[in-house]
């Protein structure tokens, strides 16, 4: 087993809900919640959409970001042809400081995404703050506390933060690039967004499951 795998499986155990017949919270109804849990749930919708919202707008940088490959690739292969550099086709030079815009309109949404995801993870840390105050350790919905919810949403929102964080930097260097190999790992790391592990998918239906957003 792989170590990506036996690190999933764990944050598996520690996460998965598991529902229990006599929780405390599990038998009672959600539709009029206040408090606490209200704050909870709704926090957990917020962080749902925001990553819906971020495969979209990431979708639509990986169409951008390939076009810019695809004009900067050819360029770099005309220059290497007549073995000096020389300057871009005017055409292609419009289309790919078009395709630049459309990169960095792609990267702002972005960043204002990651802004919710902390703002939820700040509300869930204050929960757990006013918890912990109270001396109230009880389970909210299941058989999650409210550090759980807390733990999970900070782990999610740093993720997105820096993977927002690299997306800013390929969008910084895409277009200067100066070799093929350089644009192509640009655009696979666009694509493939690496500091987003497989566990924040994990993370977030696990807290979509004990709030009864899905069964």
């Amino acid at each position: 087993m792989s170590s990506k795998e036996s690190d999933y499986g764990a944050v598996s155990k520690l996460f998965s809900p598991v529902r229990v017949s006599n929780s405390p919270k599990s038998s009672n109804k959600t539709a009029n919640l206040t408090g606490n849990e209200r704050q909870i749930k709704d926090g957990c919708a917020d962080i749902y959409n925001a990553v819906q919202k971020w495969s979209k707008i990431n979708r639509e940088g990986t169409d951008v970001i390939t076009e810019m490959a695809n004009i900067r690739i050819n360029f770099l292969l005309q220059s290497s042809e007549d073995n000096a550099e020389r300057p871009d086709n005017s055409s292609d030079l419009q289309k790919l400081e078009s395709l630049c815009d459309d990169l960095h309109s792609c990267v702002q949404k972005l960043k204002k995404l990651v802004l919710k995801m902390k703002a939820v993870a700040n509300k869930f840390n204050g929960v757990q703050n006013l918890s912990q105050y109270k001396n109230d350790c009880d389970v909210m919905f299941q058989t999650w506390l409210t550090k759980d919810f807390a733990s999970a949403a900070e782990e999610i929102s740093v993720m997105y933060l820096k993977e927002c964080e690299l997306k800013q930097v390929i969008y910084e260097n895409v277009c200067h690039a100066v070799s093929r190999d350089s644009v192509m790992f640009y655009t696979s790391a666009w694509v493939h967004q690496p500091y987003i592990e497989e566990r924040a998918e994990l993370l977030l239906q696990s807290m979509l499951t004990e709030t009864g957003h899905v069964s």
